[in-house]
């Protein structure tokens, strides 16, 4: 079970048996980020309620990545979990990938990150203050797992389709949490397994006494 704080919602790192288990909120909805710039100038955003649902039903494989760019696995093969709550979008990876998994036991993950394309959105003009976009549908392509600093990342990268420009754009999940939380198994060594093996041998020798 994931756990809160003060209102503030923790991602869990657990490493266990060669693997690494990530949970938490990617984004938060309906709730504001920090300011953005892009060429329009400087803006807040947020992700309307049931927009990641219906993305999530548009594509049913929602590929998980290492910052955004080598792949560790997809929905399909049981290596991400991807569902919209009543909070937000919560994601839960399950990885044995060698890097990650060190980087995983140095606890030098940062949190998550997701890559969409904007489908519909809104602009508010507030008096004195930034432009507000409300993302209303967005197809959602993959979801990332970082090792670098997720400072409210809002990055756009040109896509060149068959009939012009797509955008894809990056968000990190600064809206979504300020605490990461790391559950790493310990390794026994030699002196361990040999002071647990001499444990075990007196028991057996008191039941057999």
């Amino acid at each position: 079970m994931l756990k809160q704080r003060k209102g503030v919602r923790i991602v869990k790192i657990e490493v266990r048996n060669g693997a690494a288990t990530i949970e938490g909120y990617v984004n938060v909805t309906e709730r504001l980020s920090k300011p953005i710039r892009d060429v329009r100038g400087q803006f807040l955003e947020k992700v309307a309620t049931g927009a990641f649902n219906s993305a999530l039903q548009r594509n049913d494989n929602v590929e998980l990545r290492f910052n955004h760019r080598r792949k560790l696995g997809d929905q399909q093969d049981g290596s991400l979990e991807l569902r919209e709550d009543n909070i937000g979008l919560y994601a839960k990876a399950t990885v044995s990938d060698a890097e990650v998994v060190k980087l995983a036991e140095e606890r030098k993950l940062k949190g998550w990150s997701f890559g969409f394309k904007k489908l519909e959105d809104s602009w508010d003009k507030q008096e004195n203050m930034p432009e507000i976009r409300t993302l209303k549908a967005i197809d959602v392509s993959e979801v990332s797992i970082l090792s670098v600093n997720p400072a409210y990342i809002a990055t756009s990268i040109n896509v060149r389709a068959d009939e012009g420009e797509d955008l894809l754009e990056c968000r990190s999940n600064e809206t979504a949490t300020g605490t990461l939380e790391y559950d790493i198994e310990e390794r026994k060594t030699d002196d361990d397994e040999e002071t647990s093996n001499q444990k075990y041998h007196d028991i057996l020798k008191k039941l057999n006494d």
